[in-house]
C-alpha cells in the first residue's frame, strides 16, 4: 500500500522532546500545503527532525494522550488526589501502570536509580517526591519498577504433588520443585533435600 510519494520523517515535540515517526505525502491529496518546520537542534541519534504539531505523549496541539506513551508534568501532579496513574506502561506482574514523569531530568533519574540499586528504596522514594512533587504512592510504584514492567508471575498449572500437594510446574513434571519429591525412576522414588 505504499506509494512512491509517501515519506517517513521523524518529528520531535518541542514541549517534551518525544520523537515520533510520521508518514506523509509530499503532495497532499486534498490540496493545502503541508509545511514542516525544522527542529532547532539536530540530534546525534535521530539526525534532522521536524517539529510535531500534535504529540500523543504530552498532549501538545490538543492531541489525546496515549495511555502507554503518555506521561505527567509537574502541573498535572498538582491535581492528583487519591488515584493511581492512568498513563504509563503496565506491569504484567502486579497490574499497576508505571507513571512516566516528563519533567524528571536524566541526572535526577540516575541518582534515584542508584539509590534503588544500593538498597535505599525509602530514600529513593523521598528523593523522587522532593524532585518531582508526585504523590508518595506513585513514587513507590516508580521506584519498585526501576527498569520498567516485570514479566507476569509464573502460573503453575500442573497436577498437585503427591507429597506436599502444591501444584507442579508442568503436567509432565516428575519432580516437585517445592518439596524435592522425585519420581523420575518409578522403582526408586525419593525425596531430595
Amino acid at each position: 500500500m505504499s506509494n512512491e510519494d509517501d515519506d517517513i520523517r521523524l518529528g520531535r515535540c518541542p514541549r517534551c522532546g518525544h520523537v515520533d515517526p510520521r508518514q506523509f505525502r509530499e503532495v497532499p491529496e486534498f490540496g493545502g500545503d503541508v509545511e514542516w518546520e525544522p527542529y532547532e537542534e539536530e540530534s546525534e541519534i535521530f539526525g534532522r527532525c521536524f517539529k510535531l504539531k500534535e504529540c500523543s505523549v504530552c498532549g501538545l496541539g490538543g492531541a489525546p494522550r496515549s495511555h502507554l506513551k503518555g506521561g505527567y508534568f509537574k502541573r498535572d501532579l498538582l491535581e492528583v488526589v487519591d488515584e493511581l496513574p492512568m498513563m504509563g506502561r503496565p506491569c504484567y506482574h502486579c497490574g499497576v501502570r508505571i507513571p512516566r514523569f516528563l519533567d524528571l531530568g536524566c541526572e535526577d533519574a540516575s541518582r534515584i536509580r542508584s539509590l534503588v540499586r544500593s538498597g535505599q528504596e525509602d530514600a529513593a522514594v523521598e528523593e523522587l517526591v522532593k524532585s518531582i512533587g508526585c504523590p508518595l504512592e506513585w513514587a513507590r510504584i516508580w521506584v519498585t519498577h526501576p527498569i520498567g514492567p516485570r514479566r507476569p508471575a509464573r502460573v503453575w498449572n500442573g497436577p498437585p504433588c503427591a507429597s506436599c500437594g502444591r501444584p507442579l510446574r508442568t503436567r509432565m513434571a516428575r519432580q516437585c520443585c517445592e518439596c524435592g519429591f522425585d519420581w523420575h525412576d518409578p522403582k526408586n522414588i525419593r525425596k531430595l533435600g
